[in-house]
């Protein structure tokens, strides 16, 4: 990680300043402080915009995105916290990676491979078999500790044995322009069944790398214990509302 700041880049009063930094041989991050989750889309589209700037002429592909997120009791918010977004140039000239027609349709068998995929990631989890990090795209730098902090992450609010996590199918979306590479990609949300869980907030992003290979591009699921909507007497709507923010 590059230890010189760059350039601090001030946003508009209320709003958390982006820091940029140069990282050897790897590119840039870009880091942002303690925020309210419901900022997160015009967070990143801040960010977006500081790499379009520093990239110049060339194309911006996004890598390793990882933050904190606690809840704010008092406000009943999650709030993230330490986001770092890693970013590098590239030619698009010689860029191997090419986008699919924008009517392209997923079948049957990709939909079902995907979900295939994704749950024998799940169960790797939650087994705690590094096995899993290999299915993460290489530009996501999962790290053996990341890998340990996702398991804990999934395993600290549980109060028994029994139970699953599950993948649960969304959509197929083509090209969407947060990802580090253009092409077709399925979301699942998450599913955990387990003593102590209420429900689970944010979901898995897989790419259809060909047909029958895919890697997961984007791993974001929060876990909301069962004791916390005890403890605010959270309803159904709120706890969906709390997702949202």
């Amino acid at each position: 990680m590059g230890l010189v700041a760059l350039a601090l880049l001030f946003a508009a009063a209320g709003e958390p300043g982006i820091a940029i930094k140069a990282v050897p041989e790897q590119g840039y991050t870009a880091e942002i402080g303690t925020f309210d989750s419901a900022s997160i889309g015009g967070v990143m589209e801040r960010i977006k915009d500081v790499a379009a700037e520093r990239c110049g002429a060339q194309g911006v592909r996004f890598g390793r995105h990882q933050f904190d997120t606690r809840v704010d009791t008092a406000r009943n918010v999650i709030l993230i916290e330490n986001l770092k977004q890693n970013f590098i140039c590239f030619d698009r000239s010689t860029d191997p990676y090419k986008p699919v027609a924008a009517d392209w349709k997923a079948s049957d068998e990709d939909t079902a491979g995907a979900r295939a995929f994704v749950t024998r990631f799940l169960d790797l989890l939650e087994r705690g078999d590094a096995a899993g990090i290999a299915m993460m795209d290489p530009l996501v730098e999962l790290t053996q500790a990341d890998w340990d902090g996702l398991r804990r992450a999934a395993m600290q609010h549980r109060t028994g044995s029994g139970g699953a996590l599950s993948p649960q199918f969304r959509l197929w979306v083509n090209n969407p322009p947060e990802t580090a590479y253009p092409g077709a990609y399925a979301y699942f949300s998450v599913i955990d069944d387990h003593p102590g869980i209420e429900g689970t907030c944010g979901g898995i992003l897989v790419h259809r790398v060909r047909a029958n290979e895919y890697r997961i591009s984007q791993y974001d699921v929060q876990f909301i214990s069962s004791a916390l909507v005890e403890q605010q007497g959270l309803t159904a709507d709120e706890l969906d509302g709390l997702c949202q923010r």
